[in-house]
């Protein structure tokens, strides 16, 4: 064996001055009787490229490559290895790479690097399968990684591969769900900037084909495995699906019909999604099904797709006596509510003659659930019919109308409002909340002032003078209320609120003292800007 002290980077440096052949033995030496590891690597490195020009060379050297990749002990120089391997580029490379990767557990360093030599060696099918495998990697790089490479692939030729793996049993759940994102990625990039799939169906016509001979196996997959709360593998799915279009709507709705929770549910998740009017019926069906979850993505459903003749259906689900439906479905109720909002933001020019209606129904829960619906809304022809509902006893239903009144923001029923503070009968949330509501209502009208208009100021003015005066003499009043009308008269009010709110700094209950002596200063530091 040839002794040398010299530098493998020299070596390479000077190959043509030694030869190609003595080069890769000085560079062979070092790697199996040196003692420094980064010295082996180093030699490893370049022994690669000298090999790379040399058929001769990439031979012999490739058995010395192949050694340390299977047998050396060091990570680092396993490492190495299979870079020298993919610079070599010889499909004999491809079975220890292989192999590497069938060892359990493989160190991540290793991996990577093993699968970046299998790319660089040759990227056909049964790579490309090396590569979907490791789509399910517990290494987020080398997801990552694979991912990429697998989208340089043609469209077709990926997908196609990817529909097959689908079909595949061993593979789980959460590995099939990245087949579904890289599809509906790959999809979403060829159709990035058409509206419809006009572009795909001229451009890759056998892919279209291929999607839809594989939509049964495409939809057995989603509704077994799609999650909601997963908005990657869901938008992948809706771009899928989409591009399916006609092709699998009655597939889905079909399976509105089975009994497997799961699926269900998915179905009716999707059929939301891609706003299927068909479903409508099937989705009111499922309402008051046995499984909680169902009947929410059934509601929610109903949301999406916007259909007025839902609305009649959504409110009988409220249409309940019990006095603690409230508490054990309030989720159920909530989603309700949502989806009837939805409903009619969908539907623009839609009459709400049925949502009027339902206000005169004696179900208070439906009374206090359509207030909170057309607040939510916010059209100002709703304050005729929510005023009348302020004359009812119940506290939900005064309260989410005096709610919805705040968030319309017309100041036409603030005498209404009004009524209920100035009412020594009312309860105290009833009072705060009516306060809450005068204070949206002017935040949404003060600017008018400021633009001078006088019968819009004089009402404001004549509001004020109301809630001041009754800071100033109820003295018993409780103290939340208190706070609220502090708050609102530090944002709005002038002088005129001072001695209230200096009556309040001698307040019995401490948090008023503070609060009032904080208003007083904000209301004296606007003054002196106005003034000034």
């Amino acid at each position: 064996m040839l002794k040398t002290k010299i530098h493998p980077r020299e070596i390479y440096q000077r190959s043509e001055e030694f030869g190609l052949k003595n080069s890769a033995n000085m560079l062979t030496e070092i790697i199996e009787s040196e003692k420094d590891n980064n010295k082996r690597k180093e030699a490893i490195k370049y022994l690669g490229l000298i090999s790379h020009n040399s058929n001769p060379l990439r031979n012999e050297c490739f058995e010395t490559f192949e050694n340390l990749l299977i047998s050396d002990d060091a990570v680092d120089i396993k490492c190495e290895a299979a870079k020298a391997l993919g610079k070599l580029k010889h499909e004999k490379a491809l079975k220890p790479l292989n192999w590497i990767l069938t060892q359990e557990p493989v160190d991540y360093n290793i991996k990577i690097n093993v699968l970046k030599a299998i790319r660089k060696t040759r990227f056909e099918e049964p790579e490309i399968r090396i590569f979907i495998n490791e789509l399910e990697s517990e290494f987020k790089s080398i997801k990552e990684y694979v991912s990429i490479q697998l989208l340089s692939l043609q469209p077709e030729k990926l997908i196609d591969l990817l529909l097959d793996s689908l079909k595949n049993k061993r593979f789980s759940n959460e590995h099939k769900a990245e087949f579904l994102r890289l599809i509906g990625y790959e999809l979403s990039s060829i159709n990035v900037s058409f509206e419809d799939i006009s572009f795909i169906k001229k451009k890759y016509p056998e892919m279209l084909t291929n999607l839809i001979k594989h939509k049964e196996i495409l939809l057995e997959n989603i509704t077994q495995i799609l999650k909601e709360e997963d908005n990657r593998l869901v938008d992948a799915v809706i771009t899928i699906l989409t591009i399916l279009g006609k092709d699998i709507e009655k597939d889905i709705i079909k399976l509105l019909l089975i009994d497997d929770f799961i699926v269900k549910k998915n179905a009716i998740v999707l059929s939301g999604k891609l706003k299927l009017k068909d479903a409508v019926d099937f989705l009111i069906s499922n309402l008051d099904n046995m499984y909680n979850e169902v009947s929410i993505a059934a509601i929610e459903a109903l949301g999406e797709i916007g259909d007025l003749s839902a609305v009649p259906e959504l409110i009988n689900v409220l249409d309940i006596e019990d006095i603690s439906f409230e508490y054990t479905d309030l989720d159920m109720k909530l989603y309700v509510l949502d989806a009837i909002k939805n409903i009619y933001l969908y539907n623009n020019e839609a009459s709400f003659e049925y949502l009027y209606d339902s206000l005169s129904k004696e179900n208070n829960t439906i009374r206090e659930s359509v207030a909170f619906i057309l607040g939510e809304i916010g059209k100002e022809e709703f304050v005729g019919p929510l005023c009348k509902l302020l004359g009812i006893r119940n506290l939900d239903v005064r309260k989410n109308t005096l709610i919805a009144l705040g968030k319309i923001g017309s100041i036409d029923p603030l005498e209404e409002i009004l009524k209920i503070l100035q009412d020594e009968k009312s309860y105290w949330l009833l009072k705060k909340v009516a306060i809450d509501a005068v204070n949206n209502i002017f935040q949404r009208n003060w600017y008018k002032v400021k633009d001078e208009k006088q019968e819009i100021t004089r009402i404001l003015n004549k509001n004020i003078t109301i809630l001041t005066d009754h800071l100033r003499l109820k003295e018993d009043e409780n103290h939340k209320v208190k706070l609220s009308l502090i708050k609102l008269l530090e944002n709005y009010g002038g002088e005129q609120a001072l001695s209230a709110l200096i009556k309040r700094v001698n307040d019995f209950h401490r948090v008023v003292r503070i609060y009032a002596s904080n208003a007083i200063k904000r209301i004296e530091e606007r003054l002196e800007l106005e003034n000034n």
